[in-house]
Order: C-alpha cells, then structure tokens, then sequence
C-alpha cells in the first residue's frame, strides 16, 4: 500500500487545528505521512502542537466492552489514535508567510501521493482511500473531489460541486478543481513547488503547471471535504478584505495564462480537455 503524504499548513488556526489534524489521523486509509507545518502563529498553536505526540502516543479511552454473566459492565483500556500514522511537526518563530508554509511541507512529504489540508478544514474519514482508489484506476496524475462549505457549528452553508475535467472548465475559465485533492508527488518534484510569489492563488498556479507539462486530471464526484465558513463578520485567512482582492487578482492572471496557453496550441478556450492538446504534439 503506497504511503500518502498530507501536509497541514496552519497560521492563528488554534481553535481549529485539533479537528483538522485527529480528521487526519483517523482516515481510513493506513499508510500515512503527517507533516504540520505552522507558519510563525501568534496564538495557543504552539502550544496544542508541543504536545500533540505525547497525547497521540498516551491519550486512552474506557469503552464499554460487555456484560459479564453477573451483570457487571465490562470496560477495556484502548488507544484512542490509530497507530501507525507518521507525524512530523515543523514550527516557526515568525511568519514566514502562507505559500512559504505550504512548500515547507510539501518539500518534505516522502510519500508517493501528496495532499494538502489547511489547518481549518475537516476531511471527511474515507477522503483519502477514496482519492487513492479514483488514482489508481483511472491512471490519473491528479484526482479531486467535492465538497461542502460549513459554518463553525457544522451547519452546512453550500455544496461545491465541481465540473468534470477539461483544461478550458477548470483552468481557463476560472480555477475549479477546490481544494479536495490528491496527486503523485512526482509531479511536485517535476514542475517545482508552489511560486511564492503567488500568496493566494497559489494552487491555481501551482495545478496550472501541472496541466501544461501533461499530468492527468480525474473528478471523482463524491463530497469528501467540508471548507471552513468563519462568517461574514470574521473574515479570516484568504478571505480578509485585502487577501481577498489579491486572491481575486492573482486568479485573474492564471486565467489569462491558461487561455494564452490555449491559444499557443492552437485551440480555443471550449470545451477542451487537455488530452486533446498532448495528442497534438
């Protein structure tokens, strides 16, 4: 079974990065490489992630195993974490900034696949067999999958469906792939990691890369992800004011990239699956 790499890259996310980080931990899949990365936080981080192995490696629970035939109540002791899991944590003093902190992370992954979850999210228990089994029989480079956005009580403000893959659907009109995903690691060490100087889009450009130097994209159209939502009235992360505007930006010029590229090859931005464009060469 073939070991996947997630990269947890957190920044001021205290609050959310224990149920980020055990939603990891617990996947159903086994073979597991966890590397968080924290960015320079300000908050309790430090904190919860200094004694994070600790509690992997001691935190026990007392379930109720069975009845005995004088009806007394049966417990056992049992570790609460799956065993098995790498974890590698990795701090810094300052900010180092958000794309620094992915590639931080995603340069030290070993694993054959590669993900990353950002530290306020929550992936669903199966997310990762899943991407694995989509992967592996569809002989795809990258996979990616559906999700939803919930608020922080859980209640679920939308679902993100995303269109099946097309070069022109998912790059050049706008970036549609979400952040629900899986990919060979090889095609990071390929193309190079995540530009920094793209400190919000950088996994439109980064996915972009990949699409132009002939990776395999599949949807696999299951939600297997919920986004965090903090509300309108504490915007936070890519979705403060000024990060936002930047974000939009940055999106913009990755887009027109993706249709020049088009152009160049002499295809229209239509429904063109970038299959299409490899056959050509």
């Amino acid at each position: 079974m073939k070991k996947v790499s997630i990269v947890i890259p957190t920044f001021n996310q205290a609050q959310y990065l224990p149920a980020c980080v055990d939603h990891c931990l617990f996947q159903t899949y086994p073979n597991l490489e966890v590397i968080i990365i924290d960015g320079g936080s300000t908050d309790g981080t430090k904190k919860y992630l200094a004694g994070l192995e600790q509690e992997i490696a001691t935190r026990t629970c007392n379930p109720v195993m069975e009845m005995d035939e004088e009806g007394n109540i049966i417990r056992k002791s049992m570790s609460v974490y799956p065993p098995g899991r790498e974890v590698k944590i990795i701090t810094f003093s300052e900010d180092i900034g958000a794309t620094r902190t992915y590639n931080e992370g995603l340069c030290r992954a070993t694993g054959e696949y590669c993900t990353y979850i950002v530290g306020d999210d929550i992936p669903h228990p199966h997310m990762i067999e899943e991407l694995v089994q989509a992967l592996e029989e569809n002989s795809a480079d990258f996979v990616y999958s559906d999700m939803i956005v919930v608020e922080d009580t859980g209640k679920i403000v939308r679902e993100m469906r995303m269109p099946d893959y097309s070069f022109e659907s998912c790059f050049a009109r706008w970036y549609h792939l979400g952040v629900s995903h899986l990919y060979r690691t090889e095609w990071h060490r390929k193309v190079g990691l995540m530009d920094e100087a793209y400190s919000s889009a950088n996994d439109y450009d980064h996915y972009l890369r990949f699409a132009m130097a002939g990776a395999r994209f599949y949807h696999l159209p299951k939600v297997l992800y919920s986004v965090r939502y903090h509300g309108d009235g504490r915007k936070t992360g890519q979705h403060t004011d000024h990060r936002y505007a930047n974000l939009i930006e940055e999106s913009k010029r990755c887009a027109r990239r993706a249709r020049e590229w088009l152009a160049q090859n002499g295809l229209r931005a239509s429904s063109t699956n970038c299959k299409d464009v490899l056959k050509k060469r």
